[in-house]
């Protein structure tokens, strides 16, 4: 998919997004990617045995000690940590952009402010849903010249990015709470594999169609301003 970048004048009100778009598209990419490779980790350490655990009882203070196989798992997850970090910041970024020129397309239907592009995602309770409100509005903003924006549907592909993120955050949530007892990481990956593949899934599922949105979204955006 390309985009379709406007051809002479622009005006000077609007904020060029490609190369945000380009940048958001990486990162996600990125995070993907370290996503399933930390995923062939979390398979060899499901196939080889449980190392046995320490002698003692569980609450003596007295933890085994992580297996080189649970090492490497150890440092790909703050690679996936990492890559997702730079991913949030890239697609906020990138967001913030949209929403500028949304802001001039059709303000009338941006339903909360701007500071709200970026709190929207770190504030209890609201996060749950603020987020998509941003993101469907700058959506919105960018229909065509004869469509009314505020009648304009959701497609399917940001409701689907929206349940696999909140799907990704809860697995995400389960998981670490399961590998919060002093034993190695990988422990969750022993006890809850379900759980972890879960997480994985949503994870890389949420990204491809982050993607997406991006594309669709800015190559909507650029065809709106450049007409």
């Amino acid at each position: 998919m390309s985009f379709a970048l406007s051809r002479g004048a622009v005006s000077p009100r609007f904020v060029r997004v490609v190369p945000r778009a380009w940048c958001a598209v990486g990162a996600l990419a990125a995070a993907a990617l370290a996503r399933l490779v930390f995923f062939v980790w979390e398979l060899r350490l499901h196939a080889g045995p449980r190392p046995p655990a320490p002698p003692g009882e569980p609450d003596d203070g007295y933890h085994r000690v992580p297996t080189g196989l649970e090492e490497q798992y150890h440092y790909l997850g703050d690679l996936t940590i990492l890559t997702l970090v730079v991913c949030v910041l890239a697609f906020v970024v990138w967001l913030q952009a949209m929403r500028d020129n949304a802001d001039v397309l059709a303000p009338q239907v941006q339903r909360h402010s701007r500071p709200w592009v970026y709190f929207s995602w770190i504030v209890p309770g609201i996060s749950f849903w603020f987020p998509r409100d941003v993101v469907v509005d700058i959506w919105r903003a960018a229909a065509p010249g004869n469509e009314d924006p505020a009648l304009r549907r959701t497609p399917w592909w940001i409701n689907a990015w929206w349940l696999l993120l909140l799907g990704a955050v809860t697995t995400l949530l389960v998981t670490q709470d399961l590998g919060d007892d002093g034993q190695p990481e990988a422990e969750a990956v022993y006890d809850a594999f379900r759980s972890v593949v879960a997480a994985d899934f949503f994870l890389v599922a949420a990204a491809v169609l982050a993607i997406v949105l991006v594309l669709r979204m800015t190559r909507d955006q650029e065809e709106r301003t450049g007409a």
